[in-house]
Order: structure tokens, then C-alpha cells, then sequence
């Protein structure tokens, strides 16, 4: 007998929401949207008519009283965050929320505590393991093609002017952009950092109270990662190099290559250019992991690692030396 979509729902239908309003129409057969909430009403309309979702509600309360659907995906912003999860989680429904988890890990780590007492899976939409070709370099790494890597410069620099509460938050370029990257370099090389050492500044040519440029450099033991993202940069430029004894990795938006002294090698990205899909395997990441009784491997136990990446960085830059991240406990099993 053929195995019957998932039914999930969608909480907040903001711009983030699309993504995976797409990623779900692209796999009728994994998943079905059975509803989705709002508290506007032309938000609520926009799902409706561009979806087709069938019940869409204005409170979790209503969404809840919903049949067919087990799992959330969480859209909302940080700030309105915990209260969504805690409703879910104590209803026994299993969450992915958008990333950042939250903008601080002690506000992150209690998000994962609500989840781990009440039972059920929380996972994180960290789309870029699967969007930018870091998968196809963790396994070049883990396979020891490049040999030991000597060190990871990578550069994210665009003109980009946020609109809305972004533009208010006090943590803004690190958080919306640097979360991705930062989970990608513990994700691609294998381990957790030692060290992190930030600075930030906020450039007068964008509207935006927090951060719109950073320097960032990560110690992964003998790995040094350099990492500069900038929001306010009129040369639009987003490349990964990763240099190891044995060869060089490329990465960009498009995919990543391998030089050596043989030549070069273009590996596979099967997700370059499709960000629905991306988070859609995010998804299926966590659905999968229930379904055979085990942690999602973009689980909130392991991203507060990355949130702890974030976190340091920031206090790095406001106490002007390298911090240590903080440390996660062990993860609890559902």
C-alpha cells in the first residue's frame, strides 16, 4: 500500500512562507498542505488564492482545531516565536521553524527545552545545507579528497536593503544571512569551533538599526574559517574556498569544483537555483526522522551549535576579543 502524503500545516504566511508553499505543491506525494494561519487577512487571502490551501485561519487556536496534519512549519518572526512553538509542542505536533531559531541561544536552547518536554521533534529550516553545494563539499572532506583542510575563506557580499521588522531587530546582517553560512561551515567540515572572534558595524547607507557588515574568524581546530558578510556593498559576490592539502574547492550559488594538480572536477549540486526544494528537504529531513524514530538531523539540539556560532560572534564584537562558543548539552530523545 502507497504511503499517504504527510499532512502538515504552515504557521504565518509572510514572504518566508512561499518557499515552502512551493516546495510542498512540488511533492503532492510527501506532503499536503491541510491549512495554514495568519493573523492578516489579506496574508490569509494570498495563501488561499495562490496555494489553494483550503482552511486558513487567523489564530493557532483555530489551526489547531484543524484534523489531518501532524507536523507545523513555523514562519513567524523571532520575536513572536516562542509562544507558537509552545502551543504546538504542548499539542504534540512536530515543528520546523524558519531559521534563526532565535537571535540568542539562551532564547534558542529554551525553544528546544519546550520541544523536549512535551515529547516531540524540533527542527530547524537551515535550507543551505541543501541550497549552496556544502553537502557535496562535506563529502569530499569526509571522503579525505582534499586531504587535512588548511583553512576557509568565504566572502557574501550584496547591496541589500530589508524591509519590515528585520529592519528594527538590533541583530540583523549575521542573523539573516550569517546563520546559513555559519551552520554551513560546521556542517561541511565535520566539527564544532573552538574559538570565535566578530566585529560588526552598521553602514550609514542602509536603513537598518543593527548590524549590516561583519568580519568573522572561526577556529575548527587546526581550520581557520574567514568569513565577511556585508549588506551594504555595491559588488555583489558570494564564493566559498576551501583549501586543503590535497586540492581546492569553489563553492557558489550554482555549484562547487575541485581543483587539484590533475585539473578540474565539477561535482554535483542537484539543488542550485531551487530554494523550495531546499526547504522542502528540510522538511522531509524531519519527517523522515519520525518516521524511523530517531533525531532530525537539522534538529534544534543541533542547531544550537550554530546559534552558538552567531551568538559568539556577537559577543565577540562587543567585547572586542575571541569568545568560546557555548556548549549544548546532549540531545533528549522524543
Amino acid at each position: 500500500m502507497a504511503r499517504q502524503p504527510d499532512g502538515i500545516a504552515i504557521v504565518g504566511c509572510g514572504r518566508v512562507s512561499a518557499m515552502h508553499f512551493k516546495g510542498a505543491a512540488a511533492h503532492p506525494d510527501g506532503v499536503r498542505v491541510v491549512a495554514a494561519c495568519d493573523p492578516v487577512a489579506e496574508r490569509r487571502e494570498w495563501a488561499r488564492a495562490t496555494y489553494g490551501v483550503e482552511r486558513v485561519v487567523a489564530s493557532l487556536d483555530e489551526l489547531l482545531d484543524v484534523a489531518g496534519w501532524h507536523t507545523a512549519i513555523v514562519c513567524t518572526p523571532t520575536h513572536v516565536r516562542t509562544e507558537a512553538v509552545r502551543a504546538l509542542a504542548e499539542a504534540g505536533r512536530d515543528i520546523l521553524v524558519e531559521k534563526p531559531l532565535a537571535d540568542e541561544y539562551e532564547p534558542a536552547a529554551a525553544l528546544v527545552d519546550i520541544a523536549e518536554a512535551a515529547g516531540v521533534r524540533l527542527a530547524v529550516n537551515q535550507n543551505f545545507r541543501h541550497f549552496y553545494p556544502f553537502g557535496a563539499a562535506r563529502d569530499m572532506i569526509a571522503g579525505g579528497g582534499l586531504g587535512n583542510v588548511l583553512g576557509v575563506a568565504h566572502l557574501d557580499l550584496a547591496y541589500r536593503q530589508e524591509e519590515g521588522w528585520r529592519n528594527e531587530a538590533t541583530r540583523h546582517a549575521l542573523s539573516v544571512m550569517g546563520v546559513h553560512w555559519l551552520d554551513g561551515f560546521r556542517h561541511m567540515l565535520g566539527r564544532e569551533a573552538d574559538t570565535v572572534t566578530g566585529r560588526v558595524l552598521s553602514s550609514p547607507a542602509l536603513d537598518a538599526v543593527g548590524d549590516t557588515d561583519a568580519h568573522v574568524q572561526i577556529a575548527f581546530g587546526a581550520t581557520t574559517v574567514s568569513y565577511v558578510q556585508s549588506f551594504s556593498s555595491r559588488v555583489k559576490l558570494t564564493e566559498t574556498v576551501v583549501i586543503g592539502e590535497r586540492g581546492t574547492l569553489a563553492l557558489g550559488y550554482a555549484g562547487a569544483t575541485l581543483t587539484t594538480a590533475e585539473g578540474e572536477t565539477a561535482l554535483p549540486h542537484p539543488y542550485a537555483g531551487d530554494k523550495p526544494a531546499a526547504a522542502y528537504q528540510s522538511l522531509r529531513d524531519l519527517l523522515d526522522a519520525a518516521a524511523l524514530g530517531r533525531e532530525a538531523p537539522n534538529s534544534g539540539r543541533d542547531n544550537l551549535h550554530t546559534i552558538a556560532l552567531l551568538d559568539a560572534a556577537y559577543r565577540s564584537a562587543g567585547a572586542g576579543r575571541p569568545v568560546e562558543p557555548h556548549q549544548p548539552k546532549e540531545a533528549v530523545a522524543p
